[in-house]
């Protein structure tokens, strides 16, 4: 009884040293199954006196503990430490039996509870004291593993000692209380063991993962290089590319040259050339006709005076008609009347073929005279060309190189280049700022070109040149890139061809329209204000598109249906301009309204070869003796026929008041301004 109410003290401690709830429920449980082993030791039978029974304990998992202590009783259920029925059978000489427990938990579930009753090291070494110092009770022995291993199993038993079999008993506790020490020292050395291993694979990984890392970053070194060296030489290949390319472009371009400078001078011989006239202190340029020119003015006087010789000899075969009428002269002497009707038909046939020859002679004429313009322009060119400071293939930008003048303007020169980055042909406008002027002018150049970069940069239409680049050159010169049009512009077409058919001229004028729609179609319109044949281009296939944004105007959102005021009145091209851009009485105010005026104008050059308001004028004249305010309305010649529907359009365009005269997008969409089928 005393040994049962130890074992249950010992028990008790052990549960007392947790303190979670689990522990405590465990702890009287334990208890209760001390009160209950103490209970029935008088039931042993009575020729074991010292034998001490203690039931066998039966652990259940955590989740099936009932929730509380005194629930057992109160349910009537089974105890959960119960009296052990099963003994060992005695063995053949006739010892005592020890009687051992028997476990009705299972070990994994007597491990689960154990893991919470052995949370403390220090009280799980007392409580093993403790039942290693009596011999006369019932030992009970607890297995500790290490860390690792969870699987415990306690055991309490009861024990009849007899015949020195206490001896036997004492003798094996002190091994089931030290065995699980050598388990502890096992286990722990096996678990170092597998650290130390593990320890030396992950040190032997980051000596490979190390040098994996310097293999890719020598690799990523030798790759970088390479891509260094690679770029190099790309840069170095490039640059040879550039050089070779440039040196032929530059071999071509002086082949032009020279060239041009040879044909030039074999038109010179033919068509003329400019002299140099001295009066005086004053010299000055004229112009001396060729010897082909010379040839064709000396057939005309040739033509003029035997059309003179034949009229005198009609005159003189008159003359003798009627003198011999009246005198009735010799019959030998006089010719018969046959004879002078006859003489006067030969004289008129020889008159009709010498007005034949001269009008084929004035053709002729006509054409030396569009030969000798495109030649002067030439040479013109070429002049310019010598007296540029870029005519020495310059490459600007470290991309563009240029080749040969294109023409020059008031304060800029235009070359015709090649993108060497892009490999194809650009139009380059060196703006030059005279060096005299005063920095105030220099400032509203600079303003000016900015202003015109800035609404040219962001069109994008195939009836607008292209502006790609703008980069400045030095302190007084800047440059802007346009899209290169190798064919004419629409000025040299009219100058080679003054009259366009009706189909020709419809098509260059619905694409003007096509352009100017886009620009007022964008978020800010915009009206180019100087529209003219010099302004319109055309590229290799023939489109036509309009360039030099210099004069444009950007039409805030806030502007009314009146335009935006005028400011800079007596700009322009005054052929071109609307009545409203002379009124000096008011500031005037414009829209795109100045464009479909413009257009009309071109239109009625093409079809007519003629200006309709001043053509034989020049502008100061039209400005001071206001001839494009005094027209009213626009009148067709007889000739060349053209249709209703092309006079119709220049009417409206042409529309003296402001007020009912259409604006782009209305006039736009007159029928005759489209190609769609009807």
């Amino acid at each position: 009884m005393s040994g049962s109410s130890a074992a249950g003290e010992d028990i008790v401690q052990h549960l007392s040293s947790n303190s979670n709830p689990s522990s405590s429920k465990l702890a009287k449980l334990e208890a209760r199954m001390a009160g209950k082993a103490a209970a029935s030791a008088p039931s042993s039978p009575p020729h074991h006196p010292m034998a001490a029974c203690a039931p066998a304990v039966a652990f259940m998992d955590q989740e099936e503990l009932p929730e509380t202590s005194s629930s057992d009783d109160d349910n009537g259920e089974e105890f959960l430490i119960q009296k052990n029925t099963l003994k060992r059978p005695r063995s053949p000489d006739g010892d005592h039996i020890l009687a051992l427990g028997n476990f009705e938990g299972s070990a994994n579930e007597a491990a689960k509870v154990l893991d919470v009753m052995d949370s403390r090291s220090s009280s799980d070494n007392s409580n093993r004291k403790k039942q290693g110092r009596g011999r006369g009770r019932a030992g009970t022995g607890r297995g500790r593993g290490s860390k690792t291993d969870q699987t415990r199993v306690t055991s309490t038993s009861s024990t009849v000692v007899t015949n020195g079999q206490l001896d036997k008993l004492t003798n094996k506790e002190p091994r089931s209380s030290v065995q699980p020490g050598h388990d502890d020292r096992a286990a722990s050395q096996e678990e170092i063991s597998q650290l130390r291993g593990k320890v030396a694979f992950l040190e032997e990984e980051l000596a490979k993962s190390r040098q994996e890392a310097t293999n890719y970053h020598q690799l990523s070194d030798r790759l970088a290089k390479e891509l260094k060296d690679l770029k190099d030489h790309d840069q170095q290949m490039r640059s040879k590319q550039m050089k070779v390319l440039s040196d032929l472009l530059i071999a071509v371009s002086k082949a032009e040259r020279q060239e041009a400078r040879m044909r030039i001078r074999q038109e010179s011989f033919r068509l003329g050339n400019v002299g140099v006239m001295r009066a005086g202190t004053i010299i000055s340029e004229t112009w001396e006709d060729g010897q082909a020119i010379k040839d064709l003015n000396a057939h005309l006087k040739s033509l003029l005076e035997t059309k003179e010789t034949i009229e005198r000899h009609r005159k003189s075969l008159k003359k003798r008609q009627s003198s011999d009428k009246g005198d009735g002269s010799d019959a030998e002497t006089s010719m018969s009347e046959e004879d002078i009707l006859l003489q006067d038909e030969i004289c008129k046939s020889r008159l009709t073929s010498i007005k034949r020859e001269e009008e084929q002679y004035l053709r002729e004429r006509d054409r030396y005279e569009l030969e000798k313009g495109r030649l002067i322009r030439e040479m013109k060119r070429l002049r310019d060309e010598d007296g540029s400071r870029f005519n020495n293939f310059q490459i600007l930008h470290h991309r563009y190189a240029l080749l040969n003048l294109l023409g020059k303007g008031g304060f800029s020169e235009v070359y015709k280049a090649f993108d060497l980055v892009e490999y194809k042909y650009v139009a380059c406008k060196l703006h030059g700022l005279n060096a005299q002027w005063s920095e105030e002018k220099k400032q509203s150049y600079i303003r000016h070109a900015i202003r015109e970069y800035n609404i040219h940069k962001t069109l994008v239409h195939p009836n607008i040149v292209r502006l790609w680049d703008i980069f400045e050159i030095d302190h007084n010169t800047f440059c802007t890139v346009l899209e290169y049009c190798s064919g004419k512009d629409l000025d040299a077409v009219l100058k080679a061809t003054p009259i366009l058919p009706e189909k020709e001229a419809r098509i260059i004028t619905v694409q003007i329209f096509q352009g100017l729609v886009y620009l007022n179609k964008r978020g800010q319109k915009i009206i180019h204000y100087d529209l003219k044949p010099g302004n319109v281009l055309f590229d290799e296939v023939g489109v036509a598109k309009v360039t030099d944004f210099g004069l444009s105007k950007i039409v805030e959102n806030d502007v009314g249906s009146q335009g935006m005021e005028l400011t800079s009145q007596g700009a322009g091209t005054y052929w071109y301009l609307p009545p409203e851009c002379f009124d000096l009485s008011k500031t005037p105010f414009i829209s795109s309204k100045v464009d479909v005026w413009s257009a009309g104008v071109m239109f009625y050059q093409m079809l007519f070869g003629r200006r309709p308001f001043g053509h034989d004028q020049t502008q100061e004249r039209i400005l001071r003796e206001d001839t494009i305010i005094n027209t009213r309305r626009v009148e067709f010649p007889s000739k060349p026929s053209v249709s209703n529907e092309a006079k119709d359009l220049i009417r409206r365009c042409l529309t003296y008041n402001q007020s009912e005269r259409p604006d782009v997008l209305t006039i736009a969409q007159d029928p005759y301004l489209s190609y769609a089928k009807r």
